[in-house]
Protein backbone atom coordinates (compact mmCIF):
# COMPACT_ATOMS: atom_id res chain seq x y z
CA UNK A 1 0.00 0.00 0.00
CA UNK A 2 1.07 3.53 -1.06
CA UNK A 3 1.50 5.71 2.03
CA UNK A 4 -0.13 9.35 1.71
CA UNK A 5 1.77 11.42 3.07
CA UNK A 6 0.50 15.24 4.79
CA UNK A 7 2.57 18.21 5.24
CA UNK A 8 1.30 20.86 7.95
CA UNK A 9 3.08 24.47 7.45
CA UNK A 10 2.40 27.73 7.75
CA UNK A 11 4.26 30.29 10.72
CA UNK A 12 6.00 29.85 13.74
CA UNK A 13 3.20 30.22 16.77
CA UNK A 14 -0.09 29.81 14.16
CA UNK A 15 -1.10 26.49 14.88
CA UNK A 16 0.69 24.10 13.11
CA UNK A 17 2.24 22.25 16.20
CA UNK A 18 -1.29 21.25 17.97
CA UNK A 19 -2.97 20.39 14.60
CA UNK A 20 -0.30 18.21 14.28
CA UNK A 21 -0.36 16.41 17.40
CA UNK A 22 -4.61 16.55 17.23
CA UNK A 23 -4.26 14.66 13.69
CA UNK A 24 -1.83 12.38 14.79
CA UNK A 25 -4.46 10.61 16.93
CA UNK A 26 -6.01 9.37 14.20
CA UNK A 27 -6.06 5.62 14.23
CA UNK A 28 -4.81 5.23 10.31
CA UNK A 29 -2.16 8.13 10.35
CA UNK A 30 1.14 7.60 11.55
CA UNK A 31 2.74 11.42 13.15
CA UNK A 32 6.35 11.77 12.23
CA UNK A 33 7.44 12.37 16.29
CA UNK A 34 10.07 15.84 15.14
CA UNK A 35 9.08 18.66 13.11
CA UNK A 36 10.58 17.83 9.60
CA UNK A 37 9.95 19.45 5.73
CA UNK A 38 9.00 16.47 4.53
CA UNK A 39 8.84 12.59 5.15
CA UNK A 40 12.16 10.80 5.30
CA UNK A 41 12.35 7.25 4.32
CA UNK A 42 13.35 6.18 8.30
CA UNK A 43 9.85 7.41 8.76
CA UNK A 44 7.92 5.51 5.80
CA UNK A 45 9.90 1.99 7.90
CA UNK A 46 8.28 3.26 11.36
CA UNK A 47 5.16 4.09 10.02
CA UNK A 48 3.70 0.59 11.15
CA UNK A 49 1.17 -0.42 7.78
CA UNK A 50 -0.82 3.08 8.77
CA UNK A 51 -2.29 4.53 5.44
CA UNK A 52 -1.09 7.95 6.19
CA UNK A 53 2.44 9.74 6.90
CA UNK A 54 2.05 13.33 8.75
CA UNK A 55 4.82 15.57 9.68
CA UNK A 56 5.07 19.17 9.87
CA UNK A 57 7.11 22.44 9.56
CA UNK A 58 6.11 25.39 10.90
CA UNK A 59 8.26 27.73 8.36
CA UNK A 60 7.20 27.18 4.58
CA UNK A 61 9.82 24.80 3.32
CA UNK A 62 12.21 27.02 1.30
CA UNK A 63 11.35 24.76 -2.22
CA UNK A 64 7.54 25.28 -1.82
CA UNK A 65 8.28 29.05 -1.00
CA UNK A 66 10.65 29.46 -4.22
CA UNK A 67 8.09 27.59 -6.58
CA UNK A 68 4.82 28.64 -5.43
CA UNK A 69 1.96 26.85 -4.32
CA UNK A 70 1.21 25.62 -8.21
CA UNK A 71 4.77 23.86 -8.22
CA UNK A 72 3.87 21.34 -5.81
CA UNK A 73 1.49 19.55 -8.16
CA UNK A 74 4.66 19.22 -10.18
CA UNK A 75 5.93 15.63 -10.97
CA UNK A 76 9.14 17.16 -10.33
CA UNK A 77 8.27 18.63 -7.08
CA UNK A 78 8.96 16.83 -3.84
CA UNK A 79 5.79 17.79 -2.61
CA UNK A 80 4.02 16.18 -5.90
CA UNK A 81 1.68 13.70 -4.00
CA UNK A 82 1.45 15.26 -0.75
CA UNK A 83 -1.45 16.46 1.27
CA UNK A 84 -0.62 19.89 2.42
CA UNK A 85 -2.32 21.84 5.02
CA UNK A 86 -1.27 25.65 5.31
CA UNK A 87 -2.55 27.40 8.79
CA UNK A 88 -2.70 31.10 9.42
CA UNK A 89 -3.60 32.84 12.88
CA UNK A 90 -4.22 35.98 13.40
CA UNK A 91 -0.95 38.36 13.52
CA UNK A 92 -1.65 40.22 16.85
CA UNK A 93 -1.87 37.07 18.58
CA UNK A 94 0.74 35.86 16.85
CA UNK A 95 3.66 38.62 17.16
CA UNK A 96 2.32 38.58 21.09
CA UNK A 97 3.37 35.03 21.44
CA UNK A 98 6.73 35.79 19.45
CA UNK A 99 7.71 38.74 21.94
CA UNK A 100 6.59 37.81 25.34
CA UNK A 101 9.36 36.47 27.76
CA UNK A 102 8.00 33.01 28.95
CA UNK A 103 7.09 34.24 32.92
CA UNK A 104 3.71 33.20 32.96
CA UNK A 105 3.82 29.83 31.50
CA UNK A 106 0.00 29.49 30.82
CA UNK A 107 -0.14 31.92 27.29
CA UNK A 108 3.58 33.30 27.11
CA UNK A 109 6.59 31.64 24.77
CA UNK A 110 10.50 31.81 25.98
CA UNK A 111 11.97 34.02 23.48
CA UNK A 112 14.60 36.23 22.04
CA UNK A 113 12.91 39.51 22.95
CA UNK A 114 15.89 41.28 20.51
CA UNK A 115 14.56 39.66 17.54
CA UNK A 116 13.61 42.22 14.71
CA UNK A 117 10.11 41.99 14.17
CA UNK A 118 10.35 44.02 11.48
CA UNK A 119 12.19 40.30 10.04
CA UNK A 120 9.30 38.35 11.18
CA UNK A 121 6.63 40.30 10.07
CA UNK A 122 8.32 40.39 6.39
CA UNK A 123 8.57 36.56 6.87
CA UNK A 124 4.68 36.48 8.31
CA UNK A 125 3.50 38.29 5.20
CA UNK A 126 5.16 35.80 2.65
CA UNK A 127 3.75 32.84 5.08
CA UNK A 128 -0.12 34.65 4.77
CA UNK A 129 0.30 35.70 1.01
CA UNK A 130 1.16 31.72 0.21
CA UNK A 131 -2.27 30.94 2.41
CA UNK A 132 -4.08 33.68 0.28
CA UNK A 133 -2.76 32.33 -2.79
CA UNK A 134 -3.27 28.59 -1.73
CA UNK A 135 -7.06 29.13 -1.02
CA UNK A 136 -7.60 30.60 -4.40
CA UNK A 137 -6.04 27.94 -6.41
CA UNK A 138 -8.64 25.59 -5.34
CA UNK A 139 -5.82 22.88 -6.08
CA UNK A 140 -6.22 19.07 -5.20
CA UNK A 141 -5.23 18.06 -1.70
CA UNK A 142 -4.68 21.36 -0.71
CA UNK A 143 -6.13 22.34 2.46
CA UNK A 144 -6.56 26.31 4.13
CA UNK A 145 -7.14 26.57 7.60
CA UNK A 146 -7.03 29.57 9.91
CA UNK A 147 -6.47 28.76 13.55
CA UNK A 148 -9.63 30.57 14.78
CA UNK A 149 -11.78 28.44 12.57
CA UNK A 150 -10.11 25.03 14.65
CA UNK A 151 -12.71 25.67 17.49
CA UNK A 152 -15.65 27.45 15.62
CA UNK A 153 -18.95 25.12 16.04
CA UNK A 154 -17.45 22.68 18.12
CA UNK A 155 -14.57 21.91 15.55
CA UNK A 156 -17.00 21.41 12.31
CA UNK A 157 -14.08 22.83 9.89
CA UNK A 158 -11.46 20.44 11.82
CA UNK A 159 -14.36 17.77 11.24
CA UNK A 160 -14.78 18.66 7.54
CA UNK A 161 -10.65 18.50 7.04
CA UNK A 162 -10.78 15.59 8.34
CA UNK A 163 -13.01 13.58 6.75
CA UNK A 164 -11.92 15.29 3.31
CA UNK A 165 -8.51 13.66 3.52
CA UNK A 166 -9.91 10.52 4.79
CA UNK A 167 -8.74 10.15 8.29
CA UNK A 168 -10.14 8.30 11.14
CA UNK A 169 -11.25 9.62 14.23
CA UNK A 170 -13.54 9.10 17.17
CA UNK A 171 -16.14 11.58 17.75
CA UNK A 172 -14.57 13.23 20.86
CA UNK A 173 -10.90 13.79 19.81
CA UNK A 174 -11.27 16.97 20.26
CA UNK A 175 -12.36 16.67 23.82
CA UNK A 176 -10.27 14.06 24.91
CA UNK A 177 -6.53 13.18 24.57
CA UNK A 178 -5.49 9.72 24.36
CA UNK A 179 -1.52 10.07 23.90
CA UNK A 180 1.23 12.12 25.26
CA UNK A 181 2.35 15.10 22.68
CA UNK A 182 6.23 15.23 22.33
CA UNK A 183 7.81 18.67 20.92
CA UNK A 184 11.29 18.50 21.13
CA UNK A 185 14.39 16.05 21.54
CA UNK A 186 16.11 16.18 24.83
CA UNK A 187 13.13 17.32 26.95
CA UNK A 188 11.91 14.87 29.96
CA UNK A 189 8.09 14.32 29.16
CA UNK A 190 7.59 12.25 32.12
CA UNK A 191 8.27 14.91 34.56
CA UNK A 192 5.27 17.44 32.80
CA UNK A 193 2.92 18.37 35.72
CA UNK A 194 -0.17 20.08 34.71
CA UNK A 195 -0.64 21.59 38.08
CA UNK A 196 3.27 22.83 38.67
CA UNK A 197 4.90 24.32 35.52
CA UNK A 198 7.35 26.08 37.85
CA UNK A 199 9.91 23.36 36.37
CA UNK A 200 10.04 24.80 33.08
CA UNK A 201 13.72 25.83 32.56
CA UNK A 202 13.87 26.40 28.73
CA UNK A 203 11.91 26.84 25.97
CA UNK A 204 11.17 23.37 25.25
CA UNK A 205 10.13 22.23 28.19
CA UNK A 206 7.80 25.33 28.64
CA UNK A 207 6.55 23.80 24.91
CA UNK A 208 6.00 20.11 26.10
CA UNK A 209 4.11 21.62 28.51
CA UNK A 210 1.96 23.88 26.27
CA UNK A 211 1.03 21.36 23.55
CA UNK A 212 -0.31 19.15 26.39
CA UNK A 213 -2.85 22.04 26.88
CA UNK A 214 -6.49 21.19 26.40
CA UNK A 215 -7.09 21.73 22.60
CA UNK A 216 -8.90 25.31 22.76
CA UNK A 217 -8.49 28.51 21.34
CA UNK A 218 -5.54 30.29 23.09
CA UNK A 219 -5.55 33.97 21.60
CA UNK A 220 -6.05 35.64 24.49
CA UNK A 221 -4.16 39.81 25.51
CA UNK A 222 -2.52 41.31 22.94
CA UNK A 223 0.96 43.36 23.63
CA UNK A 224 2.87 44.44 20.86
CA UNK A 225 5.04 47.82 20.17
CA UNK A 226 2.66 50.37 18.46
CA UNK A 227 4.84 50.46 15.45
CA UNK A 228 3.65 47.02 14.74
CA UNK A 229 0.23 47.03 15.13
CA UNK A 230 0.17 50.44 12.70
CA UNK A 231 1.57 48.19 10.33
CA UNK A 232 -0.73 45.13 10.50
CA UNK A 233 -3.45 47.93 10.74
CA UNK A 234 -2.01 48.90 7.06
CA UNK A 235 -1.26 45.61 6.13
CA UNK A 236 -3.54 45.00 2.49
CA UNK A 237 -2.58 40.97 3.02
CA UNK A 238 -3.99 41.18 6.89
CA UNK A 239 -7.02 42.96 5.88
CA UNK A 240 -7.51 40.62 2.74
CA UNK A 241 -7.32 37.84 5.57
CA UNK A 242 -10.19 39.62 7.08
CA UNK A 243 -8.09 39.90 10.49
CA UNK A 244 -8.18 43.22 12.83
CA UNK A 245 -6.68 44.16 16.05
CA UNK A 246 -8.69 41.98 18.53
CA UNK A 247 -8.39 44.50 21.48
CA UNK A 248 -10.64 46.62 18.69
CA UNK A 249 -13.81 44.09 19.58
CA UNK A 250 -13.59 44.11 23.36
Amino acid sequence: MKRKKILITGFPHSGTSILKSKLGECPNLYECVYEESFVKEEHIAKEQGKEYILTKTPILPIDIRAGGIHFTRVPESRYYEYIIILVVRNPWNVFTSLIKDGKDPLNKFEVNQSQDYHIRLSEWLVASQFFLNAKQSKLEDVYTIKYEDFFTNNFENLYRLMDSIGLQYSENIFSEKTKNYIHAPGVNYDNIDPNDVSYAKNRLELRTWQINQPFQNMNGEVNIPEELNKLLTESDIVQELGYTDPRLTH
